[in-house]
């Protein structure tokens, strides 16, 4: 009954499964991640140390972790998180090796996220997919000829418009910044700014600086024409971004998932008609886009999948 911990930190929450081999879920816990300001590596270390310790078992023999950022994974080290600046030089492998005397690995949360769907999820039966994971930022992974891509595959950081928005990356236009849970928020907030007229001034007791990505959704479906909208350029702009990996990867397919995933019905159609204008015909004709079949612990469910890979390549 061997098992493995997986931890997901992500600029809105951090997860901590534990998860047996067969890729079953055995607990989960969430909990936000701290990272207001004046937040410290060292508040996320202590929380990760104690929710470790309530799921921590002696079956358990190694811990994953999936970060939201540029990692170094020889020496798991975070070296850049534009989402958590506050875990920017965290050395995670170190630190928690030395804390549980367990083997640790370091991954993007988006490559962890792609190993799961490879493992136990829509792309077990593919060879070449790229996976996309729209949450408080928007990642990718690849996953080629069977195993994960070990590049940065920093997708959301494809440049979209050249003059666009500000992105906390520190450039302009990049695709996160108009397909990703913030985007929804920044897009909406600005709207109503100008004096654009949407229900959702309604919610969060009036204070629209409040609105959530979960507000503009439900706002959506509730007919409001501003918060559909906003989904529609989400759509339009994931169009643009998958059209350009479809030309470059020719993948057998773009499977997408992340917290904006239950918004499908309100982008796809945007998606799929901006797609269609930039692709190379040919390279689309057997190309699928699907949705991911894991959801909310697909990232800690990768990075505890990683640690079995991992052992079972080591012969242990």
């Amino acid at each position: 009954m061997r098992s493995a911990i997986g931890v997901d930190i992500g600029g809105t929450n951090i997860k901590v499964t534990l998860v047996h081999e067969s890729g079953d879920i055995i607990t989960n816990i969430t909990e936000p991640t701290p990272n207001g300001h004046g937040e410290s590596s060292e508040k996320i270390k202590d929380m990760l140390v104690k929710a470790l310790k309530n799921v921590l078992n002696d079956n358990v023999i190694g811990i994953g972790f999936g970060v939201a950022g540029i990692i170094d994974r020889k020496n798991g080290i975070v070296i850049e998180s534009p989402n958590i600046p506050s875990i920017n030089g965290f050395r995670i492998k170190e630190t928690f090796e030395k804390e549980f005397s367990l083997p640790v690995i370091v991954e993007n949360d988006a490559n962890a996220y792609a190993y799961a769907e490879k493992w136990i999820g829509m792309g077990k039966n593919l060879s070449n997919f790229i996976v996309l994971t729209l949450g408080t930022g928007l990642g990718g992974g690849i996953i080629y000829k069977g195993e994960l891509f070990e590049g940065a595959a920093e997708i959301g950081h494809m440049v979209v418009e050249p003059e666009g928005r500000f992105c906390p990356c520190g450039s302009f236009g990049c695709l996160e910044s108009y397909a990703s849970g913030r985007a929804v928020v920044d897009r909406t907030i600005s709207s109503l700014e100008k004096g654009g007229k949407s229900i959702l001034k309604d919610y969060s007791d009036g204070n629209f600086y409040k609105i959530t990505p979960e507000h503009v959704y439900k706002s959506a479906i509730e007919g409001d024409s501003l918060g559909r909208e906003v989904f529609r350029e989400v759509g339009k702009y994931l169009g643009i971004g998958i059209a350009n990996l479809v030309n470059i990867f020719s993948p057998e397919a773009i499977i997408i998932g992340g917290g904006l995933i239950g918004a499908w019905d309100l982008f796809i159609e945007e998606l799929r008609k901006e797609f269609s204008k930039r692709v190379l015909e040919p390279l689309s004709s057997n190309m699928q886009i699907l949705q991911a079949t894991l959801k909310k612990e697909s990232g800690s469910v990768g990075a505890a999948g990683l640690i079995f890979k991992n052992i079972k390549q080591s012969g242990s």
